[in-house]
């Protein structure tokens, strides 16, 4: 097992002893969503709501009209083929979207469950957080060369909300030939600062008043 499986696997094992037998620090729900306790991060066992309508459609047209200029993309974004919104800058490509169930999943109902305990596949850094107060966040660093930061955000809905930041595809193709890693500590300066920017920039246009505990 590499050193960062292993650095990985003892944080959520940690975190899995501290919080087996106690309850986290949770307000009731609230409109407008009320201030999560930044200590709730070393919780897993936390009562998601999952009674909220998706924060948006999935595609561009329902988010701001002013997008470029929220984002600073290098040109206007446009819808994707699969869904999600992409805008594409110097640096690479950043995705807007919904995140689905998972594959084995007949249907959404626990889907952040995953992504808050780790399970929702390998990630070379994972970090819990409370973004904007109100909403309870991960951040990953994955992909073959340590090629994307996803940020996302548990908006009480069964579809959470993520914004991935992911290095240009021909920079990934050629590390990914050569065989040689990304350093995780570039990624988390390049590419996870505009992911949580965008994020913090978008949740309170297209969600106001929203959070991870609100009606």
């Amino acid at each position: 097992m590499g050193t960062r499986a292993i650095r990985f696997t003892a944080v959520l094992a940690a975190v899995s002893a501290l919080t087996a037998c106690t309850s986290p620090p949770e307000p009731p729900l609230g409109s407008p969503g009320p201030a999560l306790d930044p200590q709730a991060i070393a919780y897993d066992n936390l009562d998601f709501n999952l009674n909220r309508p998706p924060v948006f459609d999935n595609t561009c047209e329902t988010l701001p009209p002013n997008l470029r200029e929220l984002i600073g993309s290098a040109k206007k974004p446009i819808s994707g083929n699969g869904g999600g919104c992409l805008a594409d800058f110097e640096w690479g490509r950043m995705t807007i979207a919904l995140l689905g169930p998972g594959a084995g999943r007949k249907s959404n109902a626990k889907h952040f469950v995953d992504v808050w305990n780790g399970d929702r596949g390998a990630g070379h850094h994972f970090q819990r957080s409370v973004l904007l107060g109100r909403y309870y966040a991960t951040t990953v660093i994955s992909g073959e060369v340590n090629q994307n930061c996803t940020v996302t955000v548990d908006t009480g809905s069964e579809l959470p909300f993520e914004v991935d930041a992911s290095m240009d595809l021909e920079e990934s193709i050629a590390l990914t030939s050569q065989d040689v890693d990304q350093p995780i500590d570039r990624a988390m300066r390049e590419f996870c600062p505009p992911a949580k920017a965008a994020a913090e920039k978008l949740l309170p246009l297209i969600d106001e008043n929203g959070g991870s505990r609100a009606r």
